[in-house]
């Protein structure tokens, strides 16, 4: 006898197909698990769109950040430097660099390095209180170092250093060494403050730097000086950039002939003086190094070498004058002085050259 059908029983599981079952000779009764409401789909579906979800952003965020590497390089924590003191300043030499990169002495670039060059050596000539960074050279100029310096193991041979922002009437020696200049003038207040250093009127201004001390023994020196000329000044067209006397002893720079005007260098007056040539015009700002190094002494412009002799004596230490000549009250400078840098080192083209870039 078959059973008698009866109503499916009503169970709330995910959904199955029918089954049929079959008792004896009997037709097969659809034994069903019917599907309820649809509580069980939706946390399936809602799963999956979570899922999908996830990789689209995880997508989006890889795509994101490989387009961000190429557009400002490699992250630059291999961006590592040593430091080495020399006469002129601090060589810097990489040690691992993720990209290419521009070095910044005060804001002004001055050298370069390709990402490639580890282990190769440049210049930078410090002085007391200047600020070197670092940045990458591709599209973000990221700041990859930032290197104060604020130690004598950091910074050249230095006897004075002048950046001719006096207070009052005094100019200070930004080296540490005391050297300090007194603003002086034969009738007024002295050179006055211009942005670019002290304005020098070209008829009494000057600066005096009296018993100069150094930290050795003078044997040669370097002495550098940016400067912008105005004016003939107060003898004829001859002015006196900075000279510095000794026991009867001098050497100066001085301008010449003129507008346009020449510059001469003399370590000895006058049987040992060079000169450029004529060539230089008024309101052009110029930086000037005469170096010595007790037999040779060389006059570079603007970081080239333009006229050197040879000349034996010894050098020592006495008193500095910028824009007047020592020997006379004449040959007053009209213009700017703007920086001014003595060494106790004699430098060659190389450092001439970096340093010229610093000052300019």
């Amino acid at each position: 006898m078959c059973p008698p059908v009866s109503t499916p029983r009503r169970f709330y599981y995910r959904t199955l197909k029918p089954r049929n079952r079959f008792i004896g000779n009997c037709l097969p009764i659809d034994t069903m698990v019917e599907s309820g409401p649809d509580r069980g789909a939706t946390p399936i579906v809602g799963n999956i769109l979570l899922v999908a979800v996830v990789l689209v952003v995880a997508v989006l965020l890889v795509v994101l950040s490989f387009t961000f590497l190429e557009r400002t390089g490699t992250p630059t924590a291999d961006a590592k430097f040593e430091y080495e003191q020399t006469a002129a300043g601090i060589e810097m030499k990489p040690v691992a660099l993720g990209t290419d990169v521009a070095v910044q002495l005060n804001g002004r670039e001055v050298a370069t390095f390709d990402a490639d060059s580890a282990g190769q050596r440049t210049l930078i000539p410090t002085a007391p209180g200047d600020r070197i960074t670092v940045v990458s050279e591709d599209g973000d100029r990221s700041v990859l170092v930032t290197k104060e310096i604020d130690d004598r193991s950091e910074i050249g041979d230095f006897i004075a250093y002048y950046t001719f922002e006096g207070s009052g009437g005094t100019v200070t020696d930004q080296s540490g060494n005391g050297n300090d200049g007194t603003l002086e003038s034969d009738g007024a207040s002295g050179p006055t403050s211009a942005g670019c250093g002290l304005s020098f009127d070209g008829s009494d201004d000057h600066v005096l730097v009296e018993d100069i001390s150094s930290p050795v023994d003078v044997e040669e020196f370097t002495i550098a000086i940016t400067y912008v000329q105005q004016g003939s000044g107060s003898d004829d067209g001859i002015v006196q950039l900075v000279e510095h006397t000794w026991s009867g002893n001098e050497w100066f720079l001085e301008n010449s002939d003129g507008n346009p005007y020449r510059i001469d260098y003399a370590v000895e007056f006058p049987s040992e003086t060079v000169s450029s040539g004529t060539s230089y015009s008024y309101g052009e700002r110029h930086t000037v190094v005469g170096t010595y190094d007790g037999s040779e002494y060389a006059l570079y412009v603007d970081g080239s070498p333009v006229a050197s002799d040879t000349f034996s004596r010894p050098v020592d230490m006495g008193d500095m004058r910028f824009g007047r000549d020592f020997e006379s009250n004449s040959q007053y400078f009209e213009g700017l002085i703007c920086e001014s840098r003595l060494y106790y080192s004699a430098f060659d083209d190389e450092e001439v050259e970096r340093l010229t870039t610093a000052m300019s």
